[in-house]
């Protein structure tokens, strides 16, 4: 009964939220008031809500679009519009439940047809809805108009007197006449055309989302001087308050589906002339039918502009938004985040192919054969202390380390060409005539082969047309074709030929090694000269992290002398992101384990709850042990910052981010001789970079008998210690 509850709470408030894109409860709350300011349109709105979300709910729609308000939000704008027009009687709800039915009805259509091909359907739905409503109606002499005048109060008189509309109009007579317009223009979308509605969605907006604060602002004043410029019909504006269309574009362009940015905002200042061209076009074709153009123009334009931006062929920097957070700013740092984090990734993962550690002995740009087409391309050897590729006397191709050591499959992909037959060379001999000797190349993509050369002839365990899995055993390094000592080379390259040319293309994740210590590296070339292995996961640390869908952890959370539980499962989504829910306060936080790293790449919910400590504690862990090893990343500014500093700069944030949190990570200890079996990492958070930065949060993770054990947090003096339950 309790979630029940709360799943129809969520939903008539992501109805009225949803209207400005946003998710947020305390705004909808704030939207949902601003309704009744006339009473009658409130109670109208929320009547229809609630039957559409029943409705909905009995009908079993998407329970996920029911609760963020997607199929609800158009059925509020018709209630509202109905109670706008017309007065209460037994027709009236008859009028109001039809008219709810057919716009879910159609919204569930275009969320199923357009959504299906990524353009949202925005007002269409309340466009149709309250059109068919008001044609129909004309003919129905049991539906009464309403007799009060908008934006005027009128009806304030009834319920607290003349001397209070009196100071609202004195009140008002002081307030610049473009802001009243303002003002009036976004209480409209509500249908409430008075300043006291039209203050209370500004404020709201204000307090989610300074972002769509700003472009609300931005896009009305381009809009209405544009229309003051070339001498359009002002009635529109100054009197029906269809200005509000300027509003919703701007938020929708500049800082809802384009990631915020200098060049969005560019685009939603344009949007605004083409929105005052479709009023005025469109606005003399439903005048013949006597219809108001309501929120048409909006999404007329707007829905234009993501379809066509949508099919470009060159991505520019004015990005859509993949993954929607319902927040302009948390678009806006979750891309800055990931763009930082993963600005080298790459969607095929290449991996070194080999086990153990090798010498780069010609890398890219190699003085010997890695010039002009070739030079993105890698020479292997294996070296020992003093750097010699052999052992004495080195006159054979046994004495070499690296000789018939097994050679791996970089990523999984088909086997696509296999050269064999070619002899070893005695050393110091070069093949010229078969220059790659035996070799291998694998198809991962289109566009995307990898080629290993110089393999020993007759030491292939797979064939042409095998699949193969990244890692999987594929031959043995040899001595064949212009190779006067065993080595391997490996390249990447766009098609199948033997002798086609190189790519740039990074390797996923390794690490160098130098005077015994291990450097990380991700999505980078290694450089000749440097000695470099794979990133092996250690079993104890990578079994830890194993957090599979359906895993439960329950925690004994220790607050000073406060001592609660925290109860977390882990989960996965439609799209297969995994992520972690805490039952104990509705937190979520996803995250990803590719078998190097665990990584998270969101939060939500309560930043007081674990859940959001080990999120920024375990923000990215690499899996296996490695001395020294530091793992340094970059954490999301709307995660790490609060108040008045991210308030301050959520103004600046589409052109410039100047607050940074940043992350690193490393191993204390690992199963030594005191404590076998057990890992201890320490991690830190940071405001700030690298020697500027202030410590904000400290955290450690105890490892043992393959499990999370402990996790402690110390965040400015308070020490929370959390153990794992069984």
């Amino acid at each position: 009964m309790k979630e029940q509850l709360k799943f129809f709470r969520d939903s008539i408030a992501g109805s009225y939220s949803q209207v400005f894109f946003s998710d947020n409860r305390w705004f909808a709350l704030l939207l949902g008031v601003s309704t009744f300011v006339d009473p009658y349109i409130g109670i109208s709105g929320l009547t229809c809500v609630i039957f559409s979300v029943v409705l909905a709910k009995l009908l079993g729609f998407n329970p996920a679009l029911i609760r963020n308000g997607t199929y609800t939000y158009n059925v509020l704008l018709v209630g509202l519009a109905i109670g706008f027009y017309f007065s209460f009687n037994p027709a009236f709800f008859v009028i109001l439940f039809l008219s709810s039915f057919l716009t879910l009805m159609v919204s569930a259509w275009l969320a199923s047809s357009l959504g299906a091909k990524g353009i949202p359907f925005l007002s269409l739905p309340f466009i149709i809805g309250t059109w068919i409503m008001l044609l129909s109606t004309r003919t129905f002499q049991t539906v009464k108009l309403s007799e009060r005048t908008a934006g005027t109060l009128s009806h304030w008189g009834s319920f607290a007197g003349a001397s209070l509309v009196s100071i609202y109009h004195k009140t008002a007579s002081f307030i610049p006449h473009l802001a009243v317009i303002y003002f009036k223009s976004i209480g409209a979308i509500f249908f409430q055309y008075n300043i006291i509605s039209g203050l209370l969605i500004t404020i709201g907006l204000l307090v989610c989302s300074r972002i769509a604060f700003s472009l609300s602002i931005i896009g009305f004043i381009t809009g209405y001087f544009f229309s003051y410029f070339i001498q359009g019909d002002m009635s529109e504006l100054e009197y029906s308050y269809i200005g509000f269309n300027f509003i919703l574009s701007a938020i929708a362009i500049g800082g809802f589906f384009f990631v915020p940015s200098t060049r969005s905002y560019i685009l939603a200042i344009i949007s605004a002339p083409l929105i005052v061209l479709v009023i005025s076009g469109l606005g003399t074709i439903a005048l013949s039918y006597s219809l108001p153009l309501y929120s048409l123009p909006f999404s007329f334009v707007v829905m234009l502009v993501i379809f066509v931006f949508a099919k470009r062929y060159t991505i520019t920097k004015l990005h859509l938004v993949e993954y929607q957070k319902y927040s302009p700013e948390k678009n806006l740092y979750a891309h800055h985040n990931n763009m930082e984090r993963f600005k080298n990734d790459t969607y095929v993962h290449i991996h070194l192919p080999y086990f153990g550690e090798w010498f780069i002995s010609q890398g890219h740009d190699g003085e010997i054969t890695h010039k002009d087409e070739f030079k993105h391309a890698w020479d292997f050897v294996i070296t020992d202390e003093n750097k010699k590729t052999y052992r004495l006397p080195g006159a054979d191709v046994k004495d070499f380390y690296c000789y018939e050591k097994p050679l791996l499959a970089p990523a999984a992909g088909l086997i696509v060409s296999i050269e064999d037959g070619v002899d070893d060379n005695i050393i110091g001999d070069v093949n010229v005539e078969k220059n790659w000797g035996n070799t291998i190349i694998i198809k991962h993509t289109e566009f995307l082969y990898s080629k290993l050369s110089h393999i020993k002839k007759d030491s292939f365990k797979v064939k042409t047309g095998d699949y193969v899995k990244k890692g999987e055993a594929l031959a043995v390094c040899g001595n064949s074709g212009r190779s006067p000592e065993p080595h391997i080379h490996f390249q990447l390259q766009s098609n199948a030929y033997l002798n086609a040319g190189t790519m740039d293309y990074p390797i996923c994740y390794y690490l160098t090694k130098e005077d015994e210590k291990y450097v990380f590296h991700s999505f980078e070339n290694p450089q000749e000269g440097e000695t470099v292995l794979k990133a092996t996961p250690t079993p104890l640390i990578s079994q830890a992290f194993h957090f599979i869908p359906g895993m439960k952890l329950n925690f004994s959370v220790k607050k000073g002398n406060e001592t609660t539980t925290e109860s977390w499962e882990v989960f996965a989504d439609s799209m297969n992101e995994t992520y972690f829910f805490c039952k104990t306060t509705g937190s979520v936080a996803f995250f990803t384990n590719n078998e190097t790293l665990l990584y998270f790449l969101s939060f939500k919910g309560d930043k007081n709850s674990l859940l959001y400590y080990f999120y920024l504690g375990a923000h990215k862990v690499l899996l296996g042990y490695y001395q020294g090893v530091e793992i340094k990343d970059a954490l999301p500014v709307s995660s790490f910052y609060g108040g008045v500093t991210k308030f301050l700069q959520d103004f600046t944030a589409p052109f410039h981010i100047y607050l940074k949190a940043n992350y690193v990570a490393s191993f204390s200890e690992v199963d030594n001789e005191q404590n076998p079996g057990m890992a201890k990492i320490i991690s830190s958070a940071y405001k700030g970079t690298g020697k500027n930065g202030t410590r904000k949060m400290e955290f450690e993770m105890e490892l043992s008998n393959n499990r999370l054990n402990k996790f402690t947090v110390n965040n400015n003096g308070l020490c929370i210690t959390a153990e794992n339950i069984i």
